[in-house]
């Protein structure tokens, strides 16, 4: 095969020497929430290696990142494979986020004296700036440091020690609906509305904010996957 050939192929692209790991993490994660790289795939170190033109260990490195943030799973006799999400598992993560999420937004608007919400507003501008950027991996950051300054910034003692557990699962769902319903600004109004919810600080509308965010988009996440089941092609 050519090198014009090779490059050209779907899946990961080559990146510079010089950016190593972080642009390998970038790159397979575009990859993958492009559907370029499609769940359940294997991952062939040797072949992603040298089609993205970089060594087997940053590769390594970059894999085991995608790991521990779980869009990667290691799988016995087949090896590193791109993680599979099926509907039992969106109902149930949004299930423990809309109970967990109500406690610690609810404490960040319980705010003894501004901090906890000044937490939340620097890490809203955060990700309204990688709106406006433009950059889908930069926004996807953006977008889990959002969730996790909520739940971190909540001071919860449980919450806090919670998140690095639930995180790699959060992170997945919202990689997932990020590929499947690319919809930026729609996702900046809905997250504006939690966020607004927070500052305002009553109760019922920061739990009806909660719900509507986390398991409305599971919801429609569930009816994506079941129409591309039925040959829909994913249509909503």
């Amino acid at each position: 095969m050519s090198e014009h050939a090779r490059t050209a192929a779907p899946g990961p692209r080559p990146v510079a020497n010089q950016t190593r790991r972080d642009a390998v993490v970038g790159e397979l994660r575009r990859a993958i929430l492009t559907g370029e790289l499609e769940s359940g795939q294997r991952l062939r170190e040797v072949q992603i290696a040298q089609q993205m033109g970089v060594s087997r260990p940053t590769l390594r490195e970059a894999v085991h990142q995608l790991t521990h943030e779980g869009l990667l799973e290691q799988q016995p006799y087949r090896g590193v494979v791109v993680a599979t999400v099926d509907e039992k598992f969106l109902t149930d993560v949004a299930a423990v986020r809309v109970a967990l999420e109500k406690v610690a937004a609810r404490a960040v608007a319980d705010d003894p004296d501004g901090s906890r919400k000044a937490l939340v507003r620097r890490s809203w501008e955060a990700y309204r700036e990688a709106h406006a950027a433009g950059g889908a991996d930069r926004l996807h950051k953006a977008h889990i440091e959002l969730h996790r300054t909520i739940w971190t910034a909540s001071d919860n003692v449980m919450l806090v020690r919670m998140w690095p557990m639930v995180e790699a699962h959060i992170n997945l769902v919202i990689s997932v609906h990020e590929s499947e319903r690319a919809d930026p600004d729609r996702a900046l109004r809905v997250h504006e509305k939690l966020v607004e919810a927070i500052f305002e600080g009553d109760g019922d509308t920061i739990d009806a904010e909660v719900e509507a965010h986390t398991r409305r988009s599971a919801d429609e996440l569930v009816e994506l996957l079941a129409a591309r089941r039925r040959g829909g092609g994913g249509a909503a």
